[in-house]
């Protein structure tokens, strides 16, 4: 259920030794068993929370708490900076973040879950203030606000599809699309970066309207 809850403890191991694939396709895991769970609850009690960094706060708590629940190793730190995101570390003192997720919202008012001055994909591509610089896979939560899931698709793609055309200080292609998934996440993407690596996003969406 989402609620409050304070003075939540890290609790520290003193190794974190699975292979970095594992630890990754457990917390890709962990978000396709949990997110719905998040869906139902904000829909159940009728949200008011309508901001996007509202919303990802109250998504990170419910992280903390059911990854508690489930013993599960690993911490969901919300970031706040530029931009909110919630960066995974296991929890191990002083461990890096292995995975990062950002959340947008998706709505007629909002076009940054692509591009923009804390635009979501472009983040990852251009590595923003270092931002997921040293991961392969990480993953962004679109917060559906307005129509079904099945209109963001297509509306995603042509925004891509815009900065393919318009875009002169980052690169652009087809291969930035998003395409079905529907084994762990809706969809997945993979994106050159301006470092020359490529980076995995798994898209998470949820009908918050």
């Amino acid at each position: 259920m989402i609620k409050s809850q304070s003075n939540i403890q890290a609790r520290i191991i003193p190794e974190f030794s699975l292979p970095e694939h594992q630890t990754i396709k457990r917390v890709l895991l962990f978000l396709k068993n949990v997110l719905p769970e998040f869906e139902r609850d904000f829909q159940a009690v009728k949200q008011t929370i309508l901001l996007e960094d509202a919303i990802s706060k109250q998504l990170s708590l419910f992280f903390q708490l059911k990854a508690k629940s489930e013993n599960l190793l690993f911490d969901f730190n919300p970031r706040i900076g530029v931009d909110f995101g919630i960066h995974v570390s296991p929890l191990q003192l002083g461990a890096d973040p292995i995975f990062v997720i950002e959340a947008k919202r998706l709505s007629k008012q909002h076009y940054d879950y692509v591009k923009g001055e804390t635009g979501g994909i472009e983040r990852f591509k251009r590595e923003f203030f270092g931002f997921g610089k040293h991961l392969s896979k990480s993953a962004m939560i679109g917060y559906i606000q307005e129509q079904k899931k099945e209109h963001w698709l297509p509306k995603v793609n042509s925004w891509i599809d815009e900065a393919i055309k318009n875009d002169t200080d980052s690169i652009w292609t087809e291969e930035d699309k998003l395409v079905a998934e529907n084994n762990i996440s809706d969809y997945i993407s993979t994106h050159l970066r301006v470092s020359g690596t490529t980076i995995t996003l798994y898209h998470f969406w949820l009908s918050l309207n």
